[in-house]
């Protein structure tokens, strides 16, 4: 649960970092905002528009919490604190 509840901070890092070095990579460094090297409509769209938010992927992560705290949290008190900790992430 803790490393569930931490998890979503590498993923938005990750998720972050990476296309903004593609991006830098695809304007050489310039701070032009007309330097490109994609050629076609589609990779540019690609590159800069980011990527979908699969809200699907999220209500299963929560639906996932709520099931293991309320099925062992009585048993194990701890996961309350650790579910609103990931609750609040």
């Amino acid at each position: 649960m803790i490393i569930n509840s931490l998890l979503p901070y590498s993923a938005l890092t990750i998720g972050f970092l990476k296309p903004l070095i593609l991006r830098k990579l695809d304007k050489k460094f310039k701070k032009d905002i007309y330097t490109t090297k994609k050629t076609s409509m589609a990779a540019y769209k690609e590159l800069y528009f980011g990527a979908d938010y699969v809200i699907h992927f999220k209500c299963s992560g929560v639906l996932n919490v709520v099931w293991v705290t309320m099925l062992y949290g009585f048993g194990l008190p701890i996961l309350f604190p650790i579910a609103a900790f990931n609750f609040f992430n």
